[in-house]
């Protein structure tokens, strides 16, 4: 078995019953995983990770010199 301690709750969103891997505060809303996921926020620097991903900086360069290869 594992170490974590599971705790039935019922979700506050939906009422359906669900295991989670911690004691819940009894004053904050608790939910299933299908409920968890609607009441997310996307992670904060979830955008800056795509940007560096692909620069748009570079993107430029990259089709300003296609467009000066095609000129000559």
């Amino acid at each position: 078995m594992s170490d974590r301690p599971s705790t039935q709750i019922k979700c506050s969103d939906c009422g359906k019953t669900a295991t989670v891997p911690f004691k819940p505060a009894s004053d904050k809303p608790v939910y299933c995983r299908e409920c968890l996921a609607k009441h997310r926020t996307p992670r904060a620097g979830s955008e800056k990770r795509m940007e560096t991903k692909c620069p748009s900086s570079d993107i430029e360069k990259q089709v300003w010199s296609r467009r000066r290869e095609s000129w000559k």
